[in-house]
């Protein structure tokens, strides 16, 4: 019980850093000439974009997909993973939402949109599992995944953060677990004997079960035509909310020509 209060404490310690990372964004990312984007136009948009490094990622079909595929598209970035009990697919849900009603109240907001869930779990998450799983929600949505190192560096460019249960435990193990060393060792000894091999395995599955969750960020990313982090939705389960406030980003780049090419402006 202890260990469990321990990670939940871990996690809601991550989710804090967060939220302060994004109104440091916001702050820092205001420039002495004054916002790209004027205070009150969203809840949700930067004051100023973030601008995002290269990178490779690996795609549901196989192919690498960099930084250069997101210049010209206006990009929803969701980070979960496919065996998410909750939080992935009530947010994968909503951005088909989102899409659905743009495309009945604002076609043209479609135009050069897409949306990106990238796995923070490449052990498991395979591309055609990948595949699967965003195009049930649209088919015209992508997945990506690649290394832990790859999904790391990319995510904390983005602000996204995730931790396994694993990484909370050797966090945790330290000294304590020096000093139960021996004493753990004849502990464990006796208690096979007591119980035999039907209680070790239901611990493993146990330990299993749990090694396979992972906190992450719930929040949507939006970034912009040129690939810079622009936005960011925290309320993950309200389409229609998301919808007015992507209408009312690309409606001010729009009316005043933000971008240097055309086709970004639309």
């Amino acid at each position: 019980m202890g260990q469990k209060l321990s990670l939940w404490s871990v996690a809601m310690l991550a989710m804090v850093i967060f939220a302060a990372t994004v109104l440091g964004w916001r702050w820092l990312h205001t420039s002495a000439d004054g916002p790209l984007f004027p205070v009150g136009l969203s809840n949700a948009v930067l004051p100023s974009p973030r601008p995002v490094q290269p990178f490779t990622l690996l795609d549901h079909n196989e192919k690498p997909f960099t930084f250069e595929q997101l210049r010209g598209h206006w990009t929803f970035l969701f980070f979960g993973y496919t065996h998410c009990p909750d939080i992935c697919p009530m947010a994968m849900g909503v951005l088909g939402d989102v899409f659905r009603q743009l495309q009945e109240k604002a076609p043209n907001n479609i135009v050069n949109s897409q949306v990106l869930f990238v796995s923070v779990d490449p052990k498991r998450d395979t591309p055609a599992h990948i595949r699967q799983y965003v195009q049930f929600f649209n088919s015209d949505f992508k997945g990506l995944t690649g290394t832990d190192e790859q999904i790391r560096a990319f995510a904390f460019q983005i602000g996204a953060t995730y931790f396994t249960a694993a990484d909370f435990r050797d966090v945790s193990k330290g000294e304590a677990g020096k000093e139960a060393g021996g004493k753990g060792e004849a502990n464990k000894e006796e208690t096979s004997k007591d119980t035999g091999k039907e209680s070790v395995s239901s611990s493993a599955s146990a330990k299993s079960s749990q090694d396979d969750l992972i906190s992450h960020t719930s929040a949507i990313f939006l970034l912009d035509p040129l690939g810079r982090l622009t936005a960011m939705f925290p309320e993950y389960n309200n389409a229609e909310k998301i919808a007015e406030e992507y209408g009312k980003i690309r409606e001010y780049v729009r009316s005043r020509r933000l971008y240097g090419e055309a086709s970004y402006n639309r």
